[in-house]
């Protein structure tokens, strides 16, 4: 299983645009081969910050993820929004195990 966390602030004047596109992107993902979790949660600490949690079967699923055409277009329109600190860091994990 590979988990990730993704970090991302958008200028307040595109919060609503980054909200659909956000929601749309984590619609069409969660329908994705391999895709096990993915979640897009406001940090209501920071305003315009947004934190994307995801799951996946495997690091080939994942990266086939990130080879879409969408996901490039939207890397593409984040950055013409003026996000500069898009991160995703993603780790390779044994099985899960239910605390609760």
């Amino acid at each position: 299983m590979v988990i990730s966390h993704g970090t991302l602030t958008f200028p307040a004047a595109h919060l609503g645009t980054a909200r659909t596109m956000l929601s749309g992107l984590a619609a069409q993902t969660r329908s994705e081969p391999g895709c096990l979790s993915y979640l897009v949660s406001e940090n209501l600490e920071t305003p315009g910050a947004f934190i994307i949690s995801e799951q996946w079967e495997n690091m080939e699923a994942m990266q086939t993820h990130l080879s879409l055409p969408g996901v490039g277009e939207a890397v593409k329109q984040v950055t013409e929004m003026g996000v500069d600190d898009l991160t995703i860091t993603a780790w390779e994990a044994g099985q899960a195990t239910k605390i609760m």
